[in-house]
Order: structure tokens, then C-alpha cells, then sequence
């Protein structure tokens, strides 16, 4: 008798490689995805630090007026600013008489409530695009004209 040979087939090497194959290309795929998640939420951390910028600015002005502007950052961001007044958020509500006298304003006619967005846009794809959106009140005395 003769003692059988100790060893792998081919046909086992060749399932081993195909196994060993699937799992690599899998570990590649998930790294990928992981990288393409990352620079995905880069760029919408940096939509949100522009947004809250260009937010901050339009609370700043001394004078808000309804309009609509917009413009670029660089050749990857653009921004909208859109400023509405909304007189359907001043008239007499459950809690105005409460800050009518903190504000010492004699009516909500004295009151003009403005409506901004912001939006801030970015190329994601060739066919889609990010957007992050703020929207936001100001609540400021009616000058007198």
C-alpha cells in the first residue's frame, strides 16, 4: 500500500484564492465608501460654517429690507440670501402682548417680523447638487417713513 500524499488539491487552492479574492474586493469597496462619506461630510461641514457666516452677517445689519442676493465663495460654493417681510408672523398672537412689553412697542403694526433663508450650494455629482439651508427670524421696529 502507499501511503497517501499529504497536500492540497488544486481545485482546493483555486476555491481558497476565490474566497480570499471576494474578501479583499469587499475590504477595498468598504474603504472607498468610508473615504467618499468622508469628503462628502467635509463639504457639508464647510457649507455649514458658510451659511452660519452669511446668516450672522444679514442678523447684523442695522437695517434689514426684503430682497433676495446671491453669490459665490469659490468655484465650488455658491450662496442665496432671500429676506421676506412676513406680516402673517407679526399680527396679535398668543405670546405678542408679552414681548410688546419688553419691547415697549404700543402695537404689532410697530413690529415688522422679515423671513431669511440662506442657502448655500455645492456640486456633488454631475447630476446632483448639495444644498444646506438655514431659515431664521428677525423680529425688528418699523421705521418710520
Amino acid at each position: 500500500m502507499r501511503a497517501r500524499s499529504r497536500g492540497f488539491t488544486l481545485l482546493e487552492v483555486a476555491i481558497a484564492l476565490a474566497i480570499l479574492g471576494i474578501g479583499v474586493v469587499t475590504v477595498l469597496e468598504l474603504f472607498s465608501a468610508a473615504l467618499r462619506m468622508e469628503s462628502n461630510a467635509g463639504m457639508r461641514a464647510r457649507a455649514v460654517v458658510y451659511a452660519r457666516g452669511l446668516v450672522d452677517q444679514t442678523l447684523a445689519l442695522p437695517e434689514l429690507q426684503a430682497g433676495n442676493d446671491r453669490g459665490s465663495f469659490d468655484d465650488v460654493y455658491r450662496w442665496e440670501v432671500n429676506v421676506r417681510e412676513a406680516p402673517e408672523l407679526t399680527e396679535q398672537g398668543p405670546g405678542l402682548s408679552n414681548m410688546q412689553k419688553d419691547l415697549t412697542v404700543k402695537s404689532p403694526t410697530d413690529l415688522v417680523m422679515f423671513d431669511i433663508e440662506v442657502n448655500v450650494l455645492w456640486t456633488e455629482a454631475a447630476n446632483r447638487e448639495g444644498v444646506y439651508s438655514v431659515h431664521t427670524l428677525r423680529l425688528t421696529p418699523r421705521n418710520p417713513t
